[in-house]
């Protein structure tokens, strides 16, 4: 039986390992890796609570998961399999927010 640290450190896990698998085309065509400001724009949360979560330390409401789940084409319950971070995943998307 998994403890409820090792669930959330399989989803912490899995959600860095899609956030840095995925690009973001800017205007003009540069094209980087997704930041954790830019993640915590999309869902409507702060920057340090994607770092604090992608630590370990902080958990994450069902509907940000919904909302990350949304943000990179994959189910919730897929944020929990153990085995994501060994599949090939790669996404492009358009920055469709102003990030200052």
């Amino acid at each position: 039986m998994e403890t409820r640290q090792s669930i959330t450190n399989v989803l912490a896990s899995n959600i860095k390992f899609l956030r840095i698998n995925t690009k973001v085309e800017e205007p003009f065509g540069k094209v980087k890796y997704m930041s954790q400001r830019h993640l915590a724009e999309l869902i409507g949360s702060i920057t340090q609570q994607i770092s604090k979560f992608e630590l370990g330390k902080n958990e994450l409401g069902a509907s940000q998961l919904y909302k990350i789940a949304k943000i990179f084409g994959v189910s919730v319950d897929s944020l929990y399999d153990t085995e994501l971070n060994k599949k090939e995943f790669s996404k492009t998307i358009m920055n469709d927010i102003c990030l200052m």
